[in-house]
């Protein structure tokens, strides 16, 4: 009785372990710096800052995967510009929402705003850097995984399936004054996720998805854009020349 129970209990136990390695390896986002050069993600994050910021500005953010995507250029830009600001290495200027100063500038003008709480004119400050960004890649079920284990000598599936995202970004970097590009880089991610088996969830003070992408909440296509978003981040903080940085 002893002989049957042992060969079961180790199928047991191989069984667990399958599932709880398949569970973790694949719910780890990764991004990378494709082409460009310059400081590791581990060096550009180790640097101190608490001291002057650069003006930039998020300009433009086009699609062209040839797939058509509805706004996922203009989602990326607005959280681009935010993961820039949170950064605390900038002068994130708006640029999106421009348009919605400017109104409310035209309004005072007009004479049509109460005296004394009018916003002043000529005062917006200008980029001395700004971003453009191109979604060269954008694929929310590239492939997928799966994971099986042999028990009693028949197959059996785990997790019903694998799900893997991809996105691929081409930024570059420009002096708003001579139009020279500073940098340029092309940063790619990927994200997995094991249906059934390793359920997530992100929050913990992340900001909201952009226009148009929505509907990617809490899959692997989000995690796969958060961690290219911050791994550009961390590249345009140090690829920013020292004299952009002002008090």
């Amino acid at each position: 009785m002893n002989r049957h129970k042992a060969p079961v209990a180790s199928a047991l136990t191989a069984l667990c372990v399958l599932v709880m390695v398949t569970s973790c390896a694949y719910t780890q986002p990764t991004a990378t710096v494709t082409s460009g050069g310059g400081p590791s993600v581990a060096q550009a994050q180790s640097i101190p800052y608490d001291g002057p910021q650069a003006r930039i500005a998020v300009s433009s953010f086009t699609d062209k995967t040839a797939k058509g995507y509805y706004q996922i250029g203009d989602g990326l830009a607005d959280m681009l510009t935010t993961a820039l600001f949170h950064s605390n290495r900038f002068i994130v200027l708006e640029r999106q929402q421009l348009g919605d100063v400017l109104q409310e500038q035209d309004l005072a003008a007009a004479g049509r705003i109460k005296p004394g709480t009018e916003a002043p004119t000529g005062e917006i400050e200008g980029a001395e850097l700004l971003v453009t960004g191109a979604v060269t890649e954008f694929e929310p079920h590239a492939g997928g995984a799966g994971a099986g284990v042999i028990f009693g000598g028949l197959p059996i599936a785990l997790g019903g399936g694998g799900k893997r995202a991809h996105i691929a970004i081409d930024l570059r970097v420009i002096d708003a004054a001579s139009s020279r590009i500073l940098a340029a880089v092309t940063v790619e991610g990927t994200a997995t996720d094991i249906s059934g088996m390793a359920a997530f969830r992100i929050g913990g003070g992340a900001s909201e998805l952009g226009v148009g992408l929505g509907g990617y909440k809490n899959t692997p296509m989000e995690k796969a854009i958060r961690v290219v978003l911050q791994e550009a981040v961390n590249y345009i903080s140090a690829q920013t020349p020292a004299q952009y940085y002002h008090r």
